[in-house]
């Protein structure tokens, strides 16, 4: 059995000390006298002893990018034999994750590991969970309430990455669409944040068009075609996420418009990774989902039996995984026993 105080306290140091190295750090920890006026809720538990119980809650069961997340976790928690892990459907539904996580503060489960599908309408599921003294970690999309910590994968950095990738693959100069993540979705907004400021640099380059693909390829799909059948001129697009980049390339293909363009997701699914080697995507960001989840499971299985009191926190800490751009001069990087 793996010990706590090894990788999980070298995490959580970084989390809550400034100025470590690969880590954005927003300190969520409180003054002393915040401390004092919020009484820490949780009782404190054993975590190699103990009856525990951890729910994930990804956006929708069935995305890769919360497959690879709720695998990591699971393969982390299976060394510890009284945990009990169990992944829970958000259906693509604010409304669901609520539920949800009201269900499971009644049942007064020990740890909550959540992809929030919307940032506002979760602040008030997270903030109940965590005064009932669970702590919450986030992934990649966030709850607008300080919680016990948010996994990310790079956003603004990689919006700014993609843009920069773009506009020299295209000489500096031309059109550029942008599929967008669901409405209210956290990282999304924060990945066109950086890719619209970095985008700027470039004044020749134009941004047509920016419509909501829902992060689902079959959406993505149809507002490519619209895209296409609009503008006669696409030289670059981007796709929040790899799944909604492999529907815009499937519509271009199709329009035998594919080679006249280039196209970049962000994530790094395993699927974006073989339309990369094939020619029908230009690039993406990958993340180690696997290792994302496993540090979440580490942070939640700490803070079971730590006396920090996340219900105080005044912002939340977060962790940025580490990225990779990836092309097809780097695909090959990207080994078999990784792909998620």
């Amino acid at each position: 059995m793996r010990k706590l105080t090894g990788a999980v306290m070298v995490v959580l140091l970084a989390v809550l000390l400034a100025g470590c190295g690969g880590v954005k750090v927003d300190s969520g920890v409180p003054s002393a006298g915040a401390a004092e006026a919020v009484a820490n809720p949780r009782v404190l538990k054993d975590p190699y002893v103990d009856p525990l119980k951890i729910a994930f809650i990804p956006w929708t069961i069935g995305d890769s990018v919360g497959a690879a997340w709720g695998d990591g976790i699971e393969r982390e928690l299976k060394n510890f034999s009284n945990v009990t892990f169990n992944r829970y459907d958000g259906k693509a539904s604010a409304e669901t994750q609520v539920t949800i996580i009201t269900e499971l503060i009644n049942q007064k489960v020990d740890g909550i590991i959540l992809q929030s599908s919307d940032s506002a309408a979760l602040a008030s599921s997270v903030r109940q969970a965590e005064d009932a003294g669970i702590p919450v970690v986030c992934l990649n999309l966030d709850a607008d309430t300080p919680h016990a910590a948010l996994i990310a994968m790079v956003d603004v950095e990689a919006g700014a990455l993609i843009a920069r990738e773009i506009a020299e693959a295209i000489g500096g100069k031309g059109n550029v669409v942008i599929i967008q993540a669901a409405i209210g979705a956290s990282r999304g907004e924060r990945l066109e944040t950086g890719f619209r400021s970095e985008l700027a640099k470039y004044p020749d380059v134009k941004i047509l068009d920016a419509q909501t693909g829902d992060w689902l390829t079959e959406k993505a799909n149809v507002v490519m075609n619209d895209f296409l059948t609009k503008y006669p001129q696409i030289d670059g697009v981007f796709a929040h996420n790899d799944a909604m980049a492999e529907g815009a390339s499937a519509a271009a293909e199709a329009a035998g418009r594919l080679n006249d363009m280039v196209i970049w997701g962000a994530d790094g699914e395993k699927k974006a990774l073989e339309y990369i080697e094939n020619g029908k995507m230009t690039g993406t960001i990958y993340t180690n989902c696997y290792d994302q989840g496993a540090t979440a499971a580490r942070l939640i299985m700490y803070f079971i039996n730590s006396e920090a009191n996340t219900a105080a926190f005044t912002k939340t800490p977060v962790i940025k995984m580490s990225p990779i751009i990836v092309t097809s001069q780097t695909v090959n990087s990207i080994g078999p026993d990784i792909r998620w």
